[in-house]
């Protein structure tokens, strides 16, 4: 007859065995990948009105969308980076990076809001694709606020790498609009690059950072047999930000600051 003492101990065992991780290597191959997809996606977006037009040297229209573009770039450089760094287990170079990285990522909220309502400032006409000023006002600063959010999330949680990584990959999934944007409806009359299929299907706009969504759910799906709870919320709140936009650029608070914005200085 077995000593119910040993029994106790065999189960309490049991019990504290932990639970089996995610292949750290299929982890590490999956962000980083995807850090070079967005970056491809990134750059395509804007080669033919910065990247290809000598970026700093380029014409923009002045020195705070050169600001702008510079910090942006740099965020998405340093993106992967980061997902490099992990993958080869320099955690420390990662975790010091990761430091100017919280800083680049807060001057990029300021940088993108001040941006928008400089554009409208300058009184263009803006592609009919973008809607109304409100819309693209409000549209534009919801995105940099959710960006600024996850990215907030992904610092609190730096201790719990699978929060960490997926929290800074649907931050980053927010950023690729503008960029699929210009390759549906160049901002340039001549365009170094054209894509027609963007052009024939813009409704990619939208679809492309949702899948990038889709796509970490069924890795975690393959990987852990579960869906993490911050990618649900994620690609909802994601999914959410356009008819958000829409009802909040009705409002007469958004038609005021449109106002504020386009009067004269």
């Amino acid at each position: 007859m077995s000593d119910p003492s040993s029994m106790r101990a065999a189960y309490a065992g049991s019990r504290s065995r932990p639970s089996p991780a995610i292949p750290k290597h299929a982890d590490d191959v999956f962000f980083t990948v995807a850090s070079l997809l967005m970056l491809t996606i990134v750059f395509l977006g804007f080669a033919s009105s910065y990247f290809l037009r000598g970026v700093a040297l380029s014409h923009q229209p002045s020195a705070l969308v050169h600001v702008h573009g510079l910090v942006f770039s740099s965020w998405m450089l340093l993106f992967v980076i980061q997902c490099a760094l992990v993958s080869a287990g320099n955690l420390r170079l990662h975790r010091m990076l990761g430091v100017a990285g919280a800083l680049i990522a807060a001057t990029m909220v300021v940088l993108g809001i001040l941006t928008t309502f400089a554009t409208l400032a300058r009184g263009l006409a803006l592609p009919p694709a973008l809607g109304s000023p409100a819309s693209f006002l409000v549209g534009n600063v919801i995105e940099m606020l959710f960006f600024g959010g996850f990215v907030a999330l992904a610092i609190c949680k730096r201790k719990d790498r699978i929060v960490h990584k997926r929290a800074m990959l649907i931050a980053h999934a927010a950023l690729l609009p503008p960029a699929l944007f210009r390759m549906a409806f160049p901002v340039v009359d001549d365009p170094v690059l054209t894509f027609p299929v963007m052009v024939q299907h813009p409704a990619l706009i939208g679809l492309i950072p949702l899948a990038s969504i889709l796509a970490l759910l069924i890795f975690d799906l393959a990987m852990y047999r579960r869906v993490v709870a911050v990618t649900v919320v994620g690609g909802a709140l994601l999914l959410a930000m356009n008819p958000l936009a829409d009802i909040v650029a009705k409002t007469t608070l958004a038609q005021r600051l449109v106002a504020w914005a386009q009067s004269p200085r």
